[in-house]
């Protein structure tokens, strides 16, 4: 997830700002050793076939890691 997140944390453009500050505050929570959890649980509160991300080689890959994200989170809340 978070070397997917990198280039659009670097260079914005072609996101959406809700999802530009979700991947900045995932990205400053593990540069600072803090547990980034709360914050990949807001992206995975996103769509991500609806979010606003460019449609390139890198815009593919974190769409693909939300996209994992989600069914994670997903597999982990069905579990009792």
């Amino acid at each position: 997830m978070l070397g997917a997140l990198l280039p659009f944390v670097h260079y914005p453009a072609g996101i959406s700002q809700t999802l530009y500050k979700t991947l900045y505050r995932v990205h400053a929570a593990h540069l600072r050793g803090h547990d980034p959890d709360e914050f990949i649980a807001r992206l995975t509160s996103l769509n991500p076939d609806r979010i606003k991300i460019p449609d390139t080689a890198e815009g593919r890959r974190l769409r693909a890691a939300l996209r994992a994200a989600l069914r994670a989170a997903q597999i982990l809340h069905a579990q009792p």
